[in-house]
């Protein structure tokens, strides 16, 4: 009787262990995302603002947003990698700028732009989910 206890109770926690690794659910990013960034150009040097972003739509692995600028807002299209934590995204201007991106937490996400060429770019975020 022993033995069929502990044959269930390893089962149950097999079980348990693998849902978990690969029951993996695609993270919603969806909403305003707020935070300090921080970044280094060859235009303006060292700058530090206020960065604003909203994802309005996600479909599975795919979204779109925009980030609220100044001067207006810039829409763009992302992904999130098969690996749940990872993603990118591309703008709508013309420059070859992209963003990658890190989810830490289920309301906390960090991106980082990159852009070459004569004002090249190179900045962070750590973002926070206000709603």
């Amino acid at each position: 009787m022993k033995k069929i206890i502990y044959l269930h109770i390893f089962l149950f926690t097999i079980l348990l262990s693998s849902t978990n690794v690969y029951g993996k659910r695609i993270p919603n990013l969806v909403g305003k995302w707020e935070g300090v960034n921080i970044k280094s150009t060859l235009k303006n040097g060292f700058v530090k603002g206020k960065n604003i972003i909203e994802i309005t739509d996600q479909k599975d692995r795919v979204f779109k947003g925009h980030v609220i600028h100044k001067g207006g807002t810039e829409e763009f299209v992302g992904v999130i990698k098969s690996d749940y934590k990872n993603f990118y995204w591309a703008d709508s201007s013309n420059d070859d700028g992209k963003v990658i991106g890190t989810i830490i937490k289920k309301n906390k996400i960090e991106t980082c732009y990159l852009d070459s060429g004569r004002d090249a770019i190179a900045g962070c975020s750590i973002l926070e989910r206000i709603k």
